[in-house]
């Protein structure tokens, strides 16, 4: 069947609408209704021939595990992974859907678009690139094709699943197999080979990204950082080192000096990297919370079926895990490290004393409140499954 006759129902599996759909690799690629939860959501529908190619060593049971392992994860620049379903005839993911164009279909020297917008790209970029290495989740398979920057200037990427399996497709429609990653074990599991080509694909985002703003300042650091990530993709430390170098041509465009988390943490300071945790859910309250001073973190929830909820993004100047400070209960949600982060630690005890020498009436209210948040914070959780919403 040539892709142009491919064809689609009004609706698939009685719920998902269908508005608009196009096929590349032989994967249809549809825009849909999810008449369920009335929101908009995107379905890739695969045939069952492609996943059984005998050149590609991907086959149906990876597909699950990796929508599995995508669909148990969030990250606010990482599209969701939300469902795998299957007919007769093929296998569909459902995800959440892009807003925007990819980085590929974008103009070059765009006036709205400035140094320092594309340097916080490339340095949220490199650090989900080093928080997914540190979870062991490699061969990411982005490209500037899977990297969609919004109208209002969020740049988000496709999730790891989606973006191999478009992956498999296009290598065997060229006739090349299905790329280096698969390598003599089977498809993705030879961890440097994926690591090798992350970095180097972490190069290439960072290139696209340079020439999107008008004014040159950030495009020679740029293309720098990116060549030496290229030439020293087999080690290890590769993105780690390049998400410092990028920090530091961030704070050169925005004339600051660089907040360095590489050194030593003092004694009321911790530095932390990307896919590390400041707490886990369920943790006991080890009596401190957290002001964080630099970087980016996640705070999100596990359901009972293991799928992570997305609650809030903590930046510069926010409070963390202040709740169990107030009632001395167990972290009702984990902390995720997302950019290079340092955090001032402060003692409950200290805190809860500065608090009774200005109130105690107003400390009666905080553990009131917090018992509160708590409970809406689950009930929040709760309906979010229920609906099958993006986390």
């Amino acid at each position: 069947m040539s892709e142009s006759s491919v064809m689609l129902p009004g609706t698939l599996f009685d719920r998902y609408r269908v508005q608009s759909s196009e096929v590349e690799c032989g994967i249809i690629h549809a825009r849909c209704q999810d008449t369920k939860s009335d929101r908009q959501v995107v379905i890739y529908g695969i045939p069952k021939d492609i996943l059984n190619h005998a050149g590609t060593g991907y086959g149906p049971d990876l597909l699950k595990a990796d929508v599995s392992q995508a669909r148990t994860t969030t990250h606010p620049s990482v599209l969701q992974a939300e469902d795998l379903l299957q007919d007769d005839h093929r296998l569909y993911v459902v995800s959440e859907p892009p807003d925007g164009l990819p980085l590929s279909r974008l103009p070059k020297r765009v006036e709205n678009i400035s140094s320092a917008f594309a340097a916080s790209a490339m340095v949220r970029l490199l650090s989900l690139f080093e928080l997914s290495q540190r979870i062991g989740q490699t061969g990411l398979c982005l490209s500037p094709s899977e990297a969609y920057l919004s109208p209002k200037g969020v740049l988000k990427v496709e999730n790891f699943a989606t973006a191999r399996l478009l992956h498999v497709a296009r290598s065997i429609q060229s006739s090349n197999g299905a790329g280096k990653l698969l390598g003599s074990f089977g498809a993705f599991r030879e961890p440097a080979l994926c690591r090798a080509d992350d970095a180097e694909r972490a190069a290439v985002m960072i290139e696209a990204l340079a020439e999107l703003p008008a004014d040159e300042s950030l495009r020679p650091m740029a293309l720098r950082i990116a060549g030496t990530l290229r030439n020293s993709s087999s080690m290890g430390n590769a993105i780690a080192d390049a998400v410092e170098q990028m920090r530091g041509a961030q704070a050169v465009i925005a004339g600051k000096p660089q907040v360095t988390t590489s050194g030593p943490a003092t004694h009321n300071r911790r530095t932390l990297r990307p896919g590390e945790y400041l707490f886990h859910q369920g943790d006991a309250s080890n009596g401190e919370c957290y002001v964080l001073d630099d970087g980016l973190v996640q705070i999100s929830k596990t359901t009972p079926d293991g799928r992570e909820l997305y609650l809030d993004l903590s930046k510069p100047g926010d409070i963390i895990g202040e709740m169990a400070v107030l009632d001395d209960r167990p972290r009702m949600a984990s902390a995720q490290i997302l950019e290079p982060s340092e955090v001032v630690v402060i003692k409950g005890a200290e805190f809860m004393a500065r608090l009774e020498k200005s109130d105690i009436i107003a400390v009666k209210l905080l553990e009131v409140m917090a018992a509160r948040i708590r409970y809406q914070s689950g009930e929040i959780a709760r309906l979010k499954t229920m609906l099958g919403s993006k986390a």
